[in-house]
């Protein structure tokens, strides 16, 4: 946590919200990329409430994102379909399909997503496809969280690669890849993107996946990093994904144990950078492979799930599905406390207090980014006009505090831009003002003496629009309580509490003393407000200065 200036400006309070770290996080995206080979099948609801129900970092939660590969008619709707079977009709919905998407066999990409935590903004094909270029069109969709300004969009890649070994179709996943490449080298440095699908890689090597982690504007990440001949190595058995079954458990299916590396999410850097939107260190898993399975066996040899879970994979499809967790960005809550006009005294200590929090609807820490928090002010503040902090989401509301020059009449006014760098608002406004009075000097004479009770006596009973000659607006008069709209004994004890007082005594012989009419506007101000004003028992009189 970054050390905040003392004076004159300060943290005046620190709001802890009380958070229990076990609790299950909300609003974190967990991102998916499974080949179904086709649609819904036995066990495919199995495998999809499993990942849901999954617990790592403290964070268990349903799909936000699954990109899908091998769909065809309408195979991603029935996995929507299972969805919302477990979920709750119309949580979960099918992007688009292009017309202009284009597959040479084994159906196209596509893409599953939960409406209750991202928008679909974009669903984009490209790629040529032929018989010495692209397998299948690249599908490219850009979503942002749900509720969140489009500056936290990021992109999702659903990619199908060219199948097989051997130097031409190497060579037609280079083709593939400087396509994606080509895409996203032209867009902003700083793009957020998941490059998921069956990459049919076989080793570090090859050339299409250094072209994906080549230099440059769209350089793309292994999250695991884990560089090697991934095929049929027992030093890999943790990253495979191909080939859960032994024996065929559907038609079509491909078997023969797991043994390759072919399902990925690759990242962008600004996935890995600790800010915004971010992979969660440790969370990106191959579901239901920790590595105990036998090479070339079953999954359900292994021990990376309960039983049917393993089960499940084994009969829903030939690939395992690649999960990852994202953190969200922070999000800035700012305002003024109060946000009324206000009165204060002259020469008493005063500060324009503000309140900001990290307002992420995440239940632990690691779900969202911090708030990296710049509050500048603009006004009659004293001192420098800046405060920085970092907030977390559990640090719950904090309240911030700029000092405010009272050493002379008149109105003070502050204007405060809170910047929440890496949120999904980069910035917001509050403001605050006071009126600097010197309270009891009603006929506005420098001093708190006798004629101000002459001027509060003939004029108790009268409105407070009227009392003082000066233009307080209607709405202003209008908000006051009925029995707080004429004078009475408020002012009285005002005038009384500071009877005696000077004004030059308190803030030096060199503050001008204002006009009359200058003072009476102030002083309409304070009667309007009834800010620090300790309210008249309606069964009390006020007492004159004799009987005191």
């Amino acid at each position: 946590m970054k050390s905040l200036p003392t004076s004159p400006l300060w943290m005046i309070a620190r709001v802890a919200a009380c958070w229990l770290v076990c609790c299950v996080a909300s609003a974190q995206l967990r991102v998916v990329s499974w080949n179904t080979n086709g649609g819904a099948r036995d066990g495919t609801a199995t495998v999809l409430e499993a990942i849901g129900l999954e617990e790592v970092n403290g964070i268990a939660k349903p799909i936000d994102v699954l990109s899908l590969q091998e769909q065809s008619g309408g195979d991603t709707q029935s996995i929507v379909d299972v969805l919302n079977g477990i979920y709750g009709a119309g949580i979960y919905a099918a992007a688009p399909v292009p017309t202009n998407a284009q597959s040479s066999g084994a159906g196209l990409p596509g893409l599953v997503y939960n409406t209750q935590t991202v928008d679909l903004l974009e669903t984009i094909a490209f790629g040529s496809v032929n018989t010495s270029a692209q397998a299948r069109s690249t599908l490219r969709y850009r979503l942002v969280p749900e509720g969140y300004h489009q500056r936290a969009s990021f992109l999702v890649y659903s990619n199908h690669y060219k199948a097989s070994t051997g130097g031409s179709n190497e060579a037609r996943r280079l083709v593939e890849a400087n396509a994606l490449r080509s895409d996203l080298d032209a867009m902003n440095e700083s793009q957020a993107a998941i490059l998921s699908g069956d990459f049919n890689t076989y080793s570090s090597s090859e050339p299409g996946y250094h072209a994906l982690l080549a230099p440059g504007p769209g350089q793309a990440f292994d999250p695991v990093a884990s560089p090697g001949n991934w095929h049929d190595n027992s030093a890999f058995r943790a990253l495979h994904t191909q080939s859960p079954a032994t024996s065929p458990k559907f038609a079509g299916q491909v078997t023969g144990g797991i043994d390759d590396r072919f399902d990925f999410q690759l990242v962008t850097g600004e996935l890995l950078d600790n800010e915004g939107l971010d992979l969660l260190a440790g969370s990106y898993r191959t579901f239901g492979n920790n590595g105990t399975h036998s090479l070339n066996g079953s999954i359900t040899t292994g021990a990376g799930a309960s039983p049917g879970v393993l089960a499940a994979l084994e009969s829903s499809s030939d690939h395992l599905p690649v999960v990852a967790d994202y953190q969200v960005p922070a999000v800035l809550s700012f305002e003024a406390i109060p946000r009324e006009y206000f009165t204060a005294p002259v020469g008493e200590p005063l500060a324009f207090r503000f309140t900001a929090r990290n307002a992420a609807d995440v239940a632990i820490d690691i779900a969202a980014d911090e708030l990296d928090l710049v509050l500048t002010a603009v006004g009659n503040s004293v001192g420098s006009g800046e405060i920085t902090d970092t907030l977390l989401v559990s640090d719950g509301a904090v309240d911030y505090g700029f000092q405010v020059d009272t050493s002379t009449l008149g109105g003070k006014f502050l204007t405060v831009t809170a910047y929440g760098y890496h949120t999904a608002e980069l910035s917001t406004l509050a403001w605050s003002q006071a009126g600097i009075v010197f309270e009891g000097d009603y006929n506005g004479d420098g001093s708190v003496d006798a004629a101000d009770y002459t001027v509060w006596r003939e004029n108790v009973g009268n409105d407070l629009y009227a009392m003082h000659n000066v233009a307080i607006t209607w709405a202003e008069h209008e908000s006051l309580p009925e029995n707080r709209r004429t004078i009475g004994l408020p002012e009285y004890e005002l005038w009384r509490d500071n009877y005696g007082r000077r004004l030059s005594d308190i803030v030096g012989a060199a503050t001008a003393v204002p006009e009359p009419a200058a003072v009476a506007l102030l002083l309409a101000g304070s009667l309007a407000t009834g800010w620090r004003r300790r309210e008249a028992n309606p069964n009390r009189f006020p007492r004159s200065p004799e009987a005191q």
